[in-house]
């Protein structure tokens, strides 16, 4: 941690080094969850075998292993091609990621508003086309859909 500096301030500053490793190197990727403890969302699709601690980013050989297959150190310029890159995500084995869609539509549930939000009364599913709610389980997933289906929504998992 620098001088002067607050854990968020430091937790803010690892996490933009770390979308910066991989969107200089072409690969699309967003932040989902704790901030101290992201999962990284690789174009929507999968999450990736990997965690970031401290300034060290592990790639892991599959999900919840504790078998590293290669840490970067997330600097100003990290000491890792494009092509090292891609080849340490072609080795991992990644999770896929489940995502809601409104059916016949090309929108996404991204999250719930509330009609009185103060007491939480009145929750409501809203729908876009970015950065929608991700889920990891299939199954929890199934069941949002259904209990979306049964408010008369037409949901598709995707």
């Amino acid at each position: 941690m620098r001088k002067n500096e607050s854990l968020e301030e430091m937790v803010a500053r690892r996490n933009k080094r770390l979308k910066s490793l991989f969107s200089r190197n072409g690969i699309h990727i967003r932040l989902v969850g704790d901030e101290n403890k992201p999962a990284v969302i690789r174009d929507e699709a999968v999450v990736l075998s990997c965690y970031v601690k401290n300034f060290n980013l592990h790639f892991t050989k599959e999900p919840f292993s504790d078998e590293i297959v290669k840490t970067i150190k997330l600097k100003q310029d990290p000491d890792i091609s494009k092509y090292e890159l891609i080849e340490v995500l072609e080795i991992c084995k990644h999770r896929p990621v489940y995502k809601l869609k409104l059916a016949g539509t090309d929108l996404f549930l991204v999250g719930y508003n509330y009609l009185n939000s103060e007491d939480a009364v009145g929750r409501y599913p809203v729908f876009a086309k970015h950065k929608p709610k991700v889920y990891f389980d299939f199954e929890y997933a199934q069941s949002v859909a259904e209990n979306l289906r049964s408010d008369g929504y037409t949901i598709a998992i995707e």
